[in-house]
Order: C-alpha cells, then structure tokens, then sequence
C-alpha cells in the first residue's frame, strides 16, 4: 500500500516563482540601484530609480551538456539586457510596495559574511508603486495571468507629455500595428496598443492613445484629446516573451529533508549573473562560473506538509559558488545544511568555530560549477521560521574539504556526497573527506593526520556551531570518502563509505579485514562516542567495483547499508534478490563481524541501475531504498546504465519508466520479499539529482529532491493542489517528492468540521486513517465511538481533545494514535434597561446590560435600529413597540432578548427644559408638545408668581416676552392642561430655563 502526499516543482528565479510574479524590494540584501527584483516567463527584471531593467538569459546548452548532445568545449552562455529608461523623470521618487498587495511566501537573503546584508522574512508584493516619477504621474507595475504589466497613472492637470522612455540595448525597436516590438537576440518582447481612460462622474470614458516612437524613445499620443480636469491612466497592457531560448530559473535539485510536523525542506543551487552593469548580449564558455556564467548560491525552500504552500524560501551564500550536500532538522525545526564553499565571505555565525576560509586547488564540478580557489565545507544552522542563523561556521584546512573529487567518486553527483545529523539536543555531526593535512582534528583523534590522497572526515559541533567537540580523519594512504552517518542506540556512530585504499583502518574481526579487489571498496566502521577509537571496522564489496552510500542502524544496533556492485555480490539464503544486479542492501551483526542477511536488486545486470539517495530501516524492519538513474547518469560515467529491467509491483504509482527515473523499493522484514516498487518521474524529461542526500522519516515518507523539467519541459508529475504545478522555466527546476509508504501498520488520521464553535456543536469527524481495520474514538467529554466517521454532538463549552486510535492486530505496530482539539463556545447573555428620558416622553434611552457581549444590535420596533452598545431613540408616534436586543460573544456566538414598550398618546408630553429666542431660527420658541390633548391650554409666570404669557393655540408658544419686552434669562414655571381623547382632564407642570 502507498499514498501519494505530493510532488511539486520550486520554479526558482532569484528564488521562486509560481505564477504572478513576486516583487521582493531590496531591504538592503543586494546593491544599489536596486530597489526591487523579480523574474518570471523567462525574465529577471530590476526596478531602479529612474529605469526598468530586462535580463534574458539562455542556459540551455548546460542540458545538452547533461544529456550527453554536447561537449563542455562547445557549449555557449549566452545573456541580454535592455533596459527602459523614464528620461526626465524625478530620481528621488518613492519606490514603495502596495500593502494589500503583499503575499504569504517570504524570502531571507544571507548573502557573504556582511551581517548588515542579511535580510530575512523579506514577503514578496505583487504590486510595487513609483509615487511623483514625474510631476503629478505615478508608476504601477504588477503582473496578470503570470505577465508583466504597468499602468502610468497621470493626476488631473499633469502633462502626459512629459512621459519620455528611453530604450536601451534592444537590437531593434519599431513600431506594428499600434504596437511596440523589441528585439533581442533572446526575445522578442511586444507592447500591445496602449489602452487609456479617465473616471468622470464616477464613469469610465476610454481615451484614444497610441504610441509615438522617436529613434529610441517612446512617448504617448492622444489624437482626440482628453479632459484635464481628470485623472488619465495609460495602460500598455500586457508584455508577452515569445521566440526566445533561456532561462533565468536554472535551479538544480540536491537534497532534501523532513521536520517533525511533516514539512518538506529542499536545497538546491541558483544560478544568477547579478545586477547586470552593461546592456546588450553577451556570451562566456561553460569553462567558468565564479561570478559569471554559471556562479550560483544554496537556494533553500520550506513546503508545508501537504505540500499545498511554499512557507519560506532562502538565499544562503558568498560571493564565489556553493554547493548543499545534505539537509536535517533538528528537535526545535532549525534546519541544518550542511554543503561547500568557494566563498571567503561565506554568511558566519558571530560566534563561529572558524570563520576563515582555508580554501584549496581550482576544482569545477557538474561540468559548469567552478571553485577557482578551492573549497572549505560548510555547516549553517537557521532559526526555525528561516529568518536568521543561529550559527554557521567553515570547516577545513588548506586544501580542498567536503568535495568528494577522488577517483571514488563514480556517478553524476558525486562530489556532493556526505551527510549530516543531528541529536536531540541539537549538536551537529558530519561525515566528508578532506586533501587537507592541517583538517582540524582534537586530541586523541581515532586518526589523528592525513593518511592519503583524499581522506574521509567525521566531525562533532556544539547546537551552535560554535565548537568543534571532536573530530578525526578517517581513511588510507590513496582516496577516501565518509558519506554518511547514524547515531546507533548504544551511544556509537556508524560511518560508511567508500575506499580505494587497501589499508583503509579496519579491523582485525570484521566481516572483511582486507581490500577485497577492483577499483574500490565500500566501507563501514563504528566509531566510540568521543571519536577517538574506532571499535570495529569492515570493507564492503567484491573483487569487482563496489561502493558503500547510506548507513542505517535498528534499534538493536545492527548495520544496514546499500550501495552499488559490479562483481558477485554474496547474496543469503531465504533473500528476495534479483541476480546479477548491481545494487546491495546488508545488514550485518553490531560488531560488523557477519553478515545476518544480504542481497542485489535490479535488473539483473552488472551495470548500475541507480545512484541510491535515500534508505531507511523502520520500526518493523522494513527496508526502503531511493535512487535514480538514466541518461545523466550514463552521460557522465558509460559504466553507469538506467532503470529500466528494475523490478516494480502491480500497484506501482508507475510500472513504466523511460529509463530516466527515481525509482523507490520496499523490502519486508529480512528481505525475504518484495513489498513495493515503483518509478517516479517524468514521460519526457530526464530526472535526476545533482548530488546530496535525501531522506525517509520514520513512517516510512520520503522526502526527495529531483532536478527536475531540464531543457524547459513540464511533466515532472505533481499532484493538483501542489504550491506549483508548473515549470515556467526553460531549464531545470528543484522539484520535491513526498510520497508515503504504508508498510508499519495502521497510519491514523482525520478531520473535523466544523472545529470549533457554540454549544450545542455538531461535530462531523471524517477518517483518513489508512491500513486500520478497526478504529476507537475518544471524544474528550467521557463518550466513545467505534464507527469510521462518526458525529457528536457537544453540549457544553470547553476545549476537548479527541484521540483516534487506528488498528490492524496483524501489524507489527498494531495501532497508531492522533489528536486533536475541538473548542466548543460558550452563550453570552442578553439584558437590557429602557427609561423614558425625563424631558421628551417619546424618547428613550436603551441600557446594556449583557454579560459577554462583543457586538450589540438593537431593534426599536418602528424600523429603525442601532449597533452601539448604548443607544437613544425618539419615537414619532404613540404605540405599543416591540425593542429586541441581539448581542453575539467574541466567538460569533448569540443570544437575543425583546421587551415591550407602551407609549401612551396622552401621558407623554414633549417639552424642552430650555430655549434661547434669539431670532437664530433655532429653539426660539417655547412650546410644548402632546400627541392629542384637547383645549390645550399653556401658561407661563415667572419667578414672582406673574403671568407673563398664556395660550389656547397649540401651535402658539412663548417667544420669550411679556408686553413686548423681552423677559430676562431665567427660570420660568409653565402649566399645560387640557381634555385627552379618553375624556379625563390631564395637567402638567414644569420649569423652563430661558437663555439669552
């Protein structure tokens, strides 16, 4: 059984591109004049001040390099630059991106060892704005449908005639049809027929516009005119790159990794040019690449684990080149890399155990990738979000360290072996080789110097790099090569290799005591925990060509291992095997005296098949190989050969193969037979790896790394809600596989909708467990199911955990457990308080007094209503009116309460308790109100008991004076009286304040 989690392709163009483009402004990670970069259909594009610049680039050459078309003699880099200038436009305008605009993936740039220029949790925009370019005209550039676009946004009253751009390095530059065509010797870019509008009275009216092109210079024509009292916007639409050959996103894969949440980490190298400083194309041979054709940084991505997004992705270099060889995560999701280094200005942690670089011979690897001054390894750890280095430190001597350049190494890749690991608390551990007689070594040392050519290396640091806790050398007097290392139970580590050195430090009980014959021998050794003794020691292989890749150790100690074969490779009775193939797996005894088990797979030829990446041994003793192979790989080395002939099974993800695959193969316990086998890959393209290591978690998930598409293609297969499915470059990109191999037992999982809500919650649970034949649930408030997907219904609030158990009795795990938590809400309480304001009967104030109300809304039963917490609302008319609070909780939860209102027509009267007649038009009469008194009767006396104004007219009031004079500021007593319509005689008395 198997599930395919994801596979996506990292279409890197200075770091990712999927399909709008992502503007990244420059915080200070690159120099000026850039502002902001981006890159996209095939394109790199810097926003300067006053100018736009293009960079077109063809690496395709590099591929048929790869497949073998060509030599490296007669291969051609090939690159372009226009750029358009914005002659007269204002130097000092703001550059500034559009916040709304800002997008999820975030960049971190660590970029030599200047501190000051690493620069991390950069987000990209898709939009960037040049605010005043020139005089009342702003600059919008964007992108739609993965195309460059830019508007010219000119105020009311500016002169779109001072719009003046300026071409530069184009080969030609005409006019078509209303359109503007350039030509490069990459590209053949076409401006469509600009399209302008203006918004008047909130319409938008289209302007005529087409371009005017002077020589090199292209201004804007409005044939018809256009109204100035209004904003114009002049949009050229859309910028298309069609007919040209290249690539800006040449992103080799290397390797690859997992964290505890089940993310996917891939390394790759990027090649980029930098700020081109001249216009035009030019061209270099592929026999360079520091700092020009081929000169490339570690790129670094975080996937989420569905692989639905990319969280992060990550610069990590100096000036010269730099390679990943391997990638782990420790306890706390800080990323290890560890790789090499041509860089004297590599990023270095403040405290780093050597922050000077040692350096070597001129060395160019992958046909393209030069280290004109040798190489140092490498080892940087970053914080968990990859916004920063917790450490990072060189590691060598003088001569070259990490690349594996010795007559070992046999397949396309190589060079980047090696491995690193991590314990629970965060120390690094590294196994790699050296040429370097002054390696630093620590006292006591299992070798303490150089015993050859090129020996292997295993070195212990600190969590932050900070100190080398040992180290030693490890090998004989001809070439060596350490590829990987595992921590054993028993507090050892297990080291194995390769060696074409017949005094290679075994020892005197081990499986093999001496070189066994042909060009070169795998190697294992179990080193003490302090590095200075290695306790056992083993060659591997035949008379023939043999090599040792990957180690791993069960948890009884035991040593497996997996390599390559072209002689007889002893194969145990009771295995399944495939003879006459070349590709071993062993497991031998802890004291690497014998052999428990061995066989070969393949497709029964001495020619390898694969190059292996990966393997793992899980909990039941399953046994998981990765690899890859093909043409690279025989382009490289003739002695290599394909996948094709290898065994798969009839539930493979593919049972076909081009011969240009990965291929995963899963053995039962012992070997004794065939579980899985499939090859991944593309229908067309050649996939392989440019070295490193990938790697399988302990469930049995590999994490795998593919350079993948080379030569443009796009069928590298991803699954639909990958964060890319599509290769938009025109040569290789780093593509990731994540794919799942269920053979521990029962792999349990789900979901539950809704997760969090008001009591009482219906919850919906739906398992996605897989290999269970039975389930348990644990609903977290005393309840239980058995069912497969069952529904709960939770009564009250609080945080509950639910707990699935999955189950298969017939599995070696039997069961596997998951959690998860479901927040069921709390109701709010709804009160409220109504008094009748004692000045206007018809008015009242409303009250709050709910407990736990975040949002508030109130009904006053004539139509009207009120969202703030407190309110007053004056009635019109008499009635009986029904008022509703309806309150919800910070958690959306509501509850609402409505009480009645009785306005009597006659018991309210509407009286001011001022007035100032001052002939403003505004309460200059006093004159109270009822809805239906009958022979109304008003009367005024002030203080001494004097009548100053009386009457019968309910339209009439007081004007504030008595036999034409007027009255004095004061307090004056009023009386109104008169007949209701339910024929009582109502009277009410009161004091007014009149107000001069």
């Amino acid at each position: 059984m198997k599930a395919s989690v994801f596979g996506t392709l990292l279409l890197v163009s200075q770091l990712s591109i999927a399909q709008d483009w992502a503007f990244i402004p420059n915080m200070g990670q690159w120099d000026l004049p850039v502002l902001a970069e981006t890159a996209g259909s095939g394109a790199k594009l810097y926003l300067e001040a006053n100018a736009l610049t293009w960079q077109f680039e063809d690496r395709s050459d590099i591929h048929r390099v790869k497949e073998g078309e060509i030599a490296l003699k007669d291969a051609v880099y090939r690159s372009h630059v226009y750029r358009m200038h914005f002659q007269g436009a204002d130097p000092s305008a703001q550059i500034t991106p559009v916040d709304h605009s800002m997008q999820k993936t975030y960049y971190n740039f660590f970029h030599g060892n200047d501190h000051s220029r690493w620069k991390g949790g950069v987000h990209g925009y898709g939009e960037m704005k040049y605010t005043g370019l020139y005089p009342g005209i702003d600059l919008r550039v964007y992108s739609s449908g993965g195309n460059f676009k830019y508007d010219l946004e000119i105020s009311a009253g500016a002169d779109p005639g001072i719009i003046r751009l300026e071409y530069d390095g184009a080969d030609s530059l005409y006019l078509f049809q209303d359109e503007l065509h350039i030509s490069t010797t990459l590209a053949h870019i076409v401006e469509h027929k600009p399209v302008a509008w203006q918004i008047i009275k909130e319409k938008k009216v289209s302007v005529s516009c087409n371009y005017i092109l002077d020589d090199n210079i292209l201004s804007f024509h409005f044939p018809e005119g256009y109204d100035p009292l209004y904003p114009i916007i002049i949009d050229p639409s859309t910028l298309i790159f069609g007919s040209y050959s290249g690539s800006t996103s040449d992103n080799w894969g290397y390797s690859a990794t997992y964290d505890s949440e089940g993310n996917l980490y891939g390394a790759g190298i990027v090649f980029g040019t930098g700020y081109p400083t001249v216009t035009g194309s030019f061209q270099t041979t592929y026999a360079g690449g520091e700092g020009g054709s081929f000169a490339c940084d570690v790129s670094i991505s975080k996937f989420t684990a569905d692989g639905t997004d990319l969280v992060y992705s990550t610069y990590l270099g100096g000036s010269k080149n730099e390679l990943p060889h391997s990638l782990a995560v420790d306890s706390s999701g800080q990323l290890i890399v560890y790789g090499t280094t041509g860089s004297d200005d590599f990023p270095m942690g403040e405290d780093a155990y050597d922050n000077s670089f040692g350096g070597g011979d001129n060395a160019t690897v992958t046909y393209v990738v030069q280290f004109s001054e040798g190489t140092d390894i490498y080892l940087t750890k970053f914080t968990a979000d990859g916004t920063d280095i917790i450490g990072s430190t060189y590691l060598g001597g003088n001569e070259n360290d990490g690349m594996n350049l010795g007559d070992i190494a046999f397949n396309y890749g190589d060079h980047a072996r090696g491995e690193v690991v991590t314990n629970t608390a965060g120390d690094v551990y590294v196994a790699s080789c050296t040429y370097s007689s002054n390696f630093p070594v620590s006292p006591g040392a299992a070798i303490p110097a150089l015993q050859g050519g090129q020996d292997g290396i295993v070195a212990h640091f600190n969590a932050d790099l900070s100190s080398l806790v040992w180290s030693t050398y490890l090998g004989g007097s001809i070439d060596d090569g350490a590829y990987s290392i595992r921590l054993a139970p028993d507090g050892t580590f297990i080291v194995g290799g390769s060696t074409n050195s017949n005094d290679f430090p075994v020892t005197a009980g081990g499986l093999n005591n001496s070189f066994q014959g042909g060009s070169m021998d795998g190697f294992l050794v179990r080193l003490n925990a302090t590095g200075t003794s290695i306790l056992e020691g083993t060659y591997i292989g035949t008379d023939s060509y043999d090599q040792t890749f990957i180690v791993e150790v069960d948890e009884e100690n035991n040593v497996y291992c997996t390599g390559q074969t072209s002689g007889s490779y002893p194969v145990t009775a009771g295995v399944y095997s495939n003879p006459g193939s070349s590709q071993y797996i062993s497991k031998l005894e802890p004291d690497l005296s014998a052999l428990v088990f061995s066989t070969v797979f393949g497709s029964g030829s001495a020619t390898v098949n694969i190059s292996p990446t990966a393997m793992l041994v899980d909990q039941c003793e399953s046994v998981y190989v990765a690899g890859w192979g093909g043409t690279v790989n025989s382009g490289w080395n003739p002695a290599t050969g394909s996948v094709s002939g290898m065994p798969v099974t009839a539930d493979a993800f593919s049972t076909t193969t081009t011969g240009s695959d990965f291929y995963f193969i899963v053995f039962k316990k012992d070997l004794t037979d065939l579980l899985y086998a499939t090859f991944y890959g593309s229908p067309v393209a050649n996939d392989h790896v440019d070295g490193g290591t990938s790697r399988f978690d302990k469930k049995g998930v590999i994490y795998e790394a593919v350079c993948a598409g080379c030569g443009g293609l796009d069928d590298f297969p991803t699954t639909p809600d990958a964060w890319s499915t599509t290769n938009n470059s025109t040569n290789c990109n780093l593509g990731v596989i994540k794919y799942e191999f269920i053979y521990l037992g029962p792999s349990s999982g789900f979901s539950v909708s809704p997760d969090e809500g008001c009591a009482p919650l219906n919850a919906s649970f739906t398992n996605s467990s897989l290999a269970a034949t039975s389930y348990f649930w644990d609903f977290g408030d005393g309840t239980t199911s058995e069912e497969s997907d069952p529904d709960h219904v939770y009564t009250e609030p609080g945080t509950y955990t639910i707990m699935l158990i999955a189950l298969d009795p017939e599995s070696c795990i039997p069961e596997d457990t998951v959690y998860q938590t479901v927040e069921v809400y709390g109701y709010p309480e709804a009160l409220f308080d109504m008094t009748v304001d004692p000045f206007s009967p018809i008015a009242y104030n409303f009250t709050d007094q709910s407990v736990d109300a975040a949002t508030w809304f109130w009904t006053f039963g004539d139509g009207s209503s009120s969202t703030t917490q407190n309110t007053f609302h004056i009635y019109e008319e008499p009635g009986v009116y029904t008022v509703c609070l309806f309150i919800e909780n910070a958690n959306g939860c509501p509850d609402t309460i409505c009480q009645e209102l009785t306005i009597d027509a006659v018991s309210q009267l509407v009286v001011p308790n001022a007035f100032s007649p001052n002939g403003d038009g505004y309460n200059d009469i006093f004159l109270p109100f009822n809805f239906s008194l009958i022979g109304f009767e008003l009367k005024i006396w002030n203080r001494w008991g004097e009548l100053v104004f009386e009457s019968n007219d309910p339209n009439i009031g007081w004007d504030g004076t008595y036999k034409g004079i007027d009255q004095e500021m004061d307090t004056y007593v009023y009386t109104v009286g008169g007949l209701g319509e339910d024929g009582q005689d109502y009277f009410f008395k009161g004091n007014i304040t009149l107000v001069r």
